[in-house]
């Protein structure tokens, strides 16, 4: 969007056209790395936006690291949207995962495990549930956040998309965008590892270089919740309570 530096990733969700003829709404959902890396002019143009929720979805630490700006207007909500199966946070910051793909140099491994993360956290994540019953009170605009706005954030994206009805190849396609938006600061990344050659494969894996990885990795999330459901509509009751009523009611807010 106008006003942000690219590196970013600050965009809004409205303007997608859903399987039924609707439109997503302008001015309700935006997406972004974190607000503690915004100057004050970027910091100014997001207080405009009128805001009433910024959701951070960091582990605790980066959020205690780097917290977020309050924002005049809106309410600052803190939830943890990566942790593994015994509900422990994964820190999955960008240095976190570089640090752990020196530590696996098979690449297979490494996209097999970005894969299968990204089809943990879609389901009964109790950070998603929180966002969808702000959503549901109406309690947007939101804007909602990790630390470089391509993971955690990606997914409540894909998952925003999915719950209003938009078509899985434009969530994909709006999922890639992040690649184009960040791609001076992957660059910029990639050269600080670059005597790591024997690691390259890997760090451009987790830093979405290598062509398609991350349309794959969401692609993956989409099919996990094909086969476990008849439904986007049965995904989104079983695994964040949303009833055929909420769900009706969060299109007629959110769609045109």
């Amino acid at each position: 969007m106008a006003g942000f530096r690219h590196e970013h990733n600050f965009r809004e969700l409205g303007g997608y056209k859903t399987k039924d003829g609707r439109t997503v709404k302008k001015g309700m959902f935006y997406r972004s790395g974190a607000l503690a890396f915004m100057d004050e002019r970027e910091l100014a143009a997001v207080g405009r936006l009128g805001l009433k929720s910024v959701v951070d979805l960091r582990s605790t630490i980066e959020h205690i690291t780097f917290p977020d700006p309050p924002i005049d207007g809106a309410t600052n909500y803190h939830y943890t949207a990566m942790n593994d199966n015994d509900l422990n946070e994964i820190d999955y910051s960008s240095r976190k995962m570089i640090l752990m793909a020196m530590k696996e140099p098979g690449l297979n491994k490494m996209e097999s495990f970005g894969k299968h993360l990204y089809a943990h956290v879609s389901f009964d994540n109790d950070a998603y549930y929180k966002m969808f019953q702000l959503i549901l009170r109406e309690r947007v605009p939101m804007l909602f956040h990790c630390t470089q706005g391509k993971d955690r954030t990606g997914i409540a994206a894909m998952l925003i998309l999915l719950l209003l009805g938009v078509d899985e190849e434009t969530i994909l396609d709006d999922f890639e965008l992040t690649n184009k938006y960040r791609k001076s600061l992957i660059k910029e990344q990639m050269s600080r590892f670059r005597i790591l050659s024997r690691l390259s494969k890997n760090i451009r894996t987790f830093l979405w270089v290598k062509e398609g990885v991350c349309r794959s990795f969401a692609a993956y999330a989409l099919t996990t919740i094909q086969r476990r459901y008849p439904s986007y509509e049965d995904f989104f009751r079983t695994e964040y309570d949303l009833s055929a009523e909420d769900i009706a009611k969060i299109r007629d807010l959110y769609l045109e």
